[in-house]
């Protein structure tokens, strides 16, 4: 699952906060310190889709987007209420999607393949692999590249719903 890509106009900027709750690392917010997330963007609220990406990589979500994630797979995010300064204003209809369910699904393999550079330089070639296994869970980051994968039950879910600005791209599952 991506954010479709629109032009740099539709990434939101961080203005403050964000830093401290830490996404990526996997840390867990306890129900009773929801923080207090401003971002900013240079677009009309009217005109937003309801999925954005943020300048660090994290999504925001529409508030009609949040039950989705909350019926299919509440174990595997959290939504943290964000205020959105706009062209047009503020607006708290967003939150932050944190995916808590993060390993490595995919892998970088080297291969025997590998193109010179130089009469003493080699660029050694690597093949990448994604084991689609999620171990249950709904949907997932990898470690290494924040990568977002979902089941087909999420995607109908938020297909459904017509969501807008996410794209599903089709991957096939490498077996060794």
């Amino acid at each position: 699952m991506e954010a479709e890509a629109r032009g740099s106009a539709w990434r939101a900027r961080v203005l403050t906060g964000i830093q401290r709750f830490r996404f990526y690392k996997g840390e867990l917010l306890a129900p009773t310190n929801r923080p207090y997330v401003v971002l900013s963007i240079s677009q009309d609220e009217g005109a937003l889709p309801d999925l954005i990406e943020t300048d660090m990589g994290i999504l925001l979500i529409h508030e009609r987007v949040g039950p989705i994630f909350m019926n299919v797979c509440p174990y595997d995010v959290q939504l943290v209420r964000v205020e959105l300064h706009t062209s047009t204003g503020k607006t708290d209809r967003y939150c932050a999607l944190n995916v808590l369910r993060r390993f490595e699904i995919e892998y970088l393999e080297h291969s025997n393949e590998y193109r010179p550079l130089s009469a003493d330089r080699l660029y050694f070639l690597s093949n990448q692999t994604v084991r689609m296994n999620l171990f249950g869970h709904m949907i997932a980051q990898d470690v290494n590249s924040q990568r977002l994968y979902v089941t087909e039950r999420l995607k109908y879910a938020l297909q459904a719903k017509m969501v807008t600005g996410l794209a599903f791209k089709q991957v096939k599952e490498k077996t060794a």
